[in-house]
């Protein structure tokens, strides 16, 4: 990773899938903690450990470019999940690439889906439904990339647990991972992939759970976050600890913000206010 002449999102699944195409470097690696696994039933692995609902794995490997984890991917708890969840499935595009190696696929069936590239223009009001993009079962030791920018996979079906071996490509990542609705294939709903866009949005939220009125000129201050989301989650929080205050710059951000579901959302609710207490139509003029 550190000879990369490039940090792409590309040049950086290119070399994982290299890595991947040549994995000597896996099973002795796997082996030595098996050997301490076997040796002593409170081994602890010296690396973190992954878990999701139907997934098991560890982290193998972390730099600011990729991930590296293998795991289990179980065919019973897939089954469950499929059943429970039948209703209210989700297709997601986590808005980062992927290479995965599915060392065992327990010949599983996977359907495939792509819609709008995510950006950082990203307007759920202009977004069509995903698409379906064909399905097929996957053999032993077969190699996907998966820009999930744009593209998603959802596995339907698999005979036998899987053994899968993944990238994640923190390059050139979207602002956003998107979710559609598995039945209707229509947008849902979104969230932030960046930690530092996710902690703002919940420091805004306990500030204003905590009353903290004090902290509205730190909370102006995020207004001007790149992040349009984020701009958005702040001045909703802003106008619950103190709305007579957050007026004029809901105001600004319904004339002048950058993002059109921003400028929309904004002057709604504007307007909402104005008509509820006429009396506010006086703080409304833009602050310059």
């Amino acid at each position: 990773m550190a000879a990369l002449p490039s940090g792409s999102a590309e040049a950086v699944a290119e070399a994982a899938q290299r890595l991947f195409g040549d994995s000597g470097w896996l099973e002795p690696a796997l082996d030595a903690l098996a050997v301490g696994l076997a040796n002593d039933p409170f081994f602890e692995l010296p690396l973190p450990r992954l878990h999701s609902e139907i997934h098991d794995g560890i982290l193998l490997f972390e730099d600011d470019k990729v991930s590296v984890a293998i795991g289990v991917t179980g065919a019973d708890k897939l089954a469950v999940k499929k059943n429970v969840e039948r209703d209210v499935a989700s297709i997601v595009f986590t808005g980062h690439m992927s290479v995965l190696k599915f060392i065992r696929s327990g010949e599983a069936l996977l359907s495939f889906w792509e819609a709008p590239p995510i950006r950082s223009d990203f307007a759920a009001s202009e977004t069509s439904r995903c698409n379906p993009a064909g399905r097929r079962r996957l053999e032993d030791g077969e190699t996907l990339i998966v820009d999930g920018r744009f593209q998603s996979y959802v596995i339907e079906h698999a005979s036998s647990d899987m053994i899968v071996l993944q990238a994640s490509i923190k390059c050139g990542r979207a602002p956003l991972s998107v979710e559609y609705d598995s039945q209707t294939h229509e947008y849902v709903g979104c969230s932030a992939t960046d930690d530092g866009a996710s902690r703002i949005q919940m420091m805004a939220t306990l500030l204003r759970k905590m009353e903290c009125a004090e902290a509205l000129p730190v909370l102006e201050d995020l207004l001007g976050d790149p992040n349009f989301f984020v701009r958005w989650h702040v001045m909703r929080e802003m106008l619950g600890l103190d709305a007579v205050a957050a007026l004029p710059h809901l105001a600004c951000m319904a004339r002048e913000d950058s993002h059109p579901d921003v400028r929309r959302a904004a002057r709604g609710v504007l307007d909402r206010l104005v008509i509820q207490h006429p009396q506010l139509q006086e703080r409304v003029p833009c602050r310059a």
